[in-house]
């Protein structure tokens, strides 16, 4: 019974934390954002909000009961002068309205190195008991910690497929309109860890506590946030995630291997937290230098018309569309913009008939009848070229 009411406590201690209530103004904040630009460039919105956490809670919820049963059984101890530390990262960062610098590589890396200094310095202006309490956090264990937090990241990475990608319009330096797509998501993990008994007393002493080692615990549940973000020019949405995700856990590996180091010598404590930090910085610089030189995708010209995106639930998402393929033919006519596009499909309102051209550049005939009220483009996102259409007029034109 004692043990259930401190989970429960633990549980209550959540909602003292900034995180979960950021996570949620982040989510709110991005999907407004990301709706908005749609508008502005497609007229519709593509995905809802809240989207960015789409498949992301299987995966979370797994995570968070192994974190808790490794944090509780090695005695992995927080403090709330820790948690206030990661908890302003996450702030610092989201202010940069990217949630690149949410990975558990760059918030408990830096974390770790700040909490370093504080301790090494003397700040007289900081309360003794916030750096006292630093004493008593494992450090050993961070390491491991970014590392498991990286392979949840890759796996989420991995996930990406051809509806969870977001399709976005830009300019060349010539003025040239491109297309381009940004994968991200943000998670929020929620683990239990052990908190010294000496940090909640003051505030409530008639909580329970668990004796460990001769040493009073209590329960916290940490809803810690991770997400990433990356923006695709010249690569298909899904092999790209798939290329940063092998070298996400090829870091992960890395750090694995330096945090068992740091069991013998505490400094691989540093070196892991500051190979975390360079390392996934030295992904996302790499992953950039690579997409420049792949063969541009998402552009105007060549043969057909390319599918920048696909909206859920339309026809095209129904016709299984991918991103970066071309569509050759519309009942029967070859198209090779936007205007015959749209004039192919009214040859036959009630149904229409597909050639296209895969990923691969092999040709797949697909076949779907059509409604009232589907998309008038199928549901299929395309780069507007300097002359968009004049829907009302090209409507008025077409009906009989």
């Amino acid at each position: 019974m004692e043990y259930l009411l401190e989970i429960l406590y633990g549980i209550l201690r959540m909602f003292a934390q900034p995180s979960l209530y950021l996570f949620l103004v982040l989510l709110l904040v991005s999907g407004y954002y990301r709706v908005k630009r749609d508008r502005e460039s497609f007229g519709i919105k593509v995905y809802p909000y809240f989207d960015e956490q789409k498949q992301t809670w299987a995966i979370s919820f797994i995570t968070g009961i192994i974190l808790s049963i490794l944090s509780i059984s090695i005695g992995f101890v927080f403090t709330w002068p820790l948690l206030g530390i990661l908890s302003l990262f996450i702030v610092v960062f989201s202010m940069l309205r990217r949630f690149f610098f949410l990975s558990a590589s760059y918030i408990l890396g830096f974390g770790y190195i700040t909490a370093l200094c504080l301790m090494q310095a003397n700040f007289t202006f900081l309360p003794a008991d916030w750096i006292n309490s630093f004493e008593e956090v494992n450090f050993i264990y961070i390491p491991f910690l970014i590392a498991l937090l990286l392979v949840v990241e890759g796996m989420l990475l991995l996930r990406t497929n051809r509806m969870n990608s977001y399709p976005e319009i830009t300019k060349s330096l010539r003025g040239k309109f491109l297309g381009r797509h940004r994968i991200k998501r943000l998670a929020i993990i929620p683990f239990f860890g052990l908190l010294p008994a000496g940090l909640i007393e003051p505030f409530a002493p008639w909580f329970p506590f668990l004796e460990i080692n001769g040493e009073s615990f209590g329960f916290i549940l940490i809803p810690y946030v991770i997400g990433f973000e990356h923006a695709i020019r010249n690569s298909i949405p899904k092999h790209a995630a798939k290329w940063i995700a092998t070298k996400v856990f090829f870091l992960a590996g890395l750090l694995l291997v330096l945090s068992m180091a740091s069991y013998f010598y505490e400094i691989f404590i540093l070196i892991g937290s500051a190979a975390a930090i360079l390392g996934r910085l030295a992904i996302q610089y790499w992953f950039r230098s690579y997409d420049q030189n792949q063969h541009p995708v998402f552009q105007l010209g060549g043969e057909g018309i390319f599918v920048l995106g696909v909206l859920p639930n339309s026809t095209a998402d129904h016709l299984q569309l991918e991103p970066g393929e071309r569509i050759v033919k519309v009942n029967g006519m070859n198209v090779s913009n936007e205007h015959e596009f749209y004039h192919a499909i009214q040859l036959n309102r009630a149904f229409c008939k597909l050639v296209i051209k895969d990923l691969n550049g092999e040709i797949r005939f697909s076949q779907s009848p059509l409604f009232e009220d589907d998309h008038h483009e199928l549901g299929v996102i395309l780069v507007k070229d300097n002359d968009p259409i004049d829907w009302s007029t090209e409507q008025a034109y077409s009906k009989p």
